[in-house]
């Protein structure tokens, strides 16, 4: 009697986030990312399983592709966990590299890995649904998509929130979801929030890198002597020059891993307002330290003028020139964090809503008592 060969499995990105090149050779896969339209090296990639129950695969990537605790895994685009947290499954970097083996379970007909934790939309659909908010269109996007906002609360205060201006740097999104939560809970007072969660929606829902889009990407669209690009970014800076925005921060993520790419760190724009970062940094060193927060020390800020913070057009920037604007910065958190202070979607939405706190204590402590630095000579 014949031995049956095995069915080879189906590794595909048919998916929201998805991003795969697969040459499978038996329970051997050999990956690659896709950069697209982003002209040089970046990292992200996710693809999903199917058909390879009961069997273990290896899996090969590239260089820089995998982090501390191997890939971010999942069986529903929802919940994620590390490999190497995840049951039944080990992961060693130092030893394994940039390779890493599944075992799968016998009944596992789908499971989805990831440079990282993915942010899917539904799971902002569904956060607005349970707490109430309502989601308007803030515009159609480059193909033909609903990008969302969401606005709450009223008063003289404009605060406005962006993440995914990278369309892979979905950290920024878990931390955007501990703000809101905690300023529904507790309202900024006098405050209008104005919030836009996936200001390049397309690159979220096709799986693009995002980080430096040709001609360029959507978080250097904010040269005030440039027409915008792209229809959101054109709309956030409209209602920023209609409404103001007296403090607007910007979530991200930073490169792949290492020294201050592992850490959640203030971009400073300004040197003219550092006092003012200086003073909510603290504030929110404060917060993160009380709480099962992903940390943030403001030693590891990365300051105006220094090896990539070179002014270059960007959002914080753009809302920091506004005439009404108190503060505006943008928070890098971290892929994966370090050994002993892991990234987990719990860890970043709790330091967002430790950096909501941050923000009510500045409002009632600092606001309007900060005098700008005067520029050098």
């Amino acid at each position: 009697m014949q031995n049956t060969p095995k069915k080879q499995p189906i590794i595909h990105r048919s998916f929201t986030g998805g991003n795969i090149v697969a040459d499978v050779r038996g329970d051997e896969v050999f990956l690659c990312n896709e950069l697209r339209d982003t002209p040089y090296d970046w990292f992200y990639w996710a693809f999903c399983v199917e058909g390879a129950a009961g069997r273990t695969l290896t899996c090969h990537v590239d260089a820089q592709r995998i982090g501390y605790f191997g890939p971010a895994v999942s069986r529903d685009l929802s919940s994620w966990r590390w490999l190497a947290d995840t049951e039944g499954q080990a992961y060693d970097h130092e030893r394994d590299g940039e390779t890493f083996s599944y075992r799968f379970g016998p009944t596992e007909d789908r499971v989805y890995f990831a440079h990282h934790a993915l942010y899917h939309p539904d799971r902002f659909a569904a956060f607005c649904r349970e707490r109430g908010l309502t989601p308007g269109e803030l515009c159609r996007s480059e193909r033909g998509r609903s990008v969302p906002f969401v606005t709450f609360g009223r008063g003289r205060r404009q605060v406005i929130l962006t993440a995914r201006h990278h369309a892979c740097e979905s950290t920024g999104d878990y931390v955007l979801e501990g703000v809101l939560d905690e300023l529904i809970r507790a309202p900024l007072p006098d405050a209008q929030i104005y919030c836009v969660p996936f200001v390049d929606l397309d690159g979220v829902l096709d799986g693009d890198q995002g980080k430096g889009r040709a001609p360029h990407d959507h978080a250097r669209e904010y040269d005030r002597s440039a027409a915008p690009l792209y229809a959101s970014t054109a709309a956030i800076r409209a209602r920023a020059d209609a409404h103001g925005c007296t403090y607007g921060f910007d979530f991200h993520s930073p490169w792949h891993i290492g020294t201050e790419n592992d850490n959640a760190f203030i971009v400073r724009n300004s040197t003219a307002k550092d006092p003012r970062a200086d003073a909510f940094g603290a504030l929110l060193e404060e917060e993160t330290a009380a709480a099962a927060s992903f940390p943030y020390r403001q030693a590891d800020d990365h300051p105006v003028g220094v090896t990539w913070n070179q002014g270059a057009p960007n959002f914080s920037r753009y809302m920091s020139a506004l005439p009404d604007n108190e503060v505006a910065f943008t928070l890098e958190t971290a892929y994966f964090g370090h050994p002993d202070e892991p990234v987990t979607p719990e860890r970043l939405i709790a330091l967002g809503r430790a950096f909501a706190r941050a923000l009510r204590r500045y409002v009632a402590d600092c606001e309007g008592r900060i005098p700008l630095l005067t520029p050098a000579p």
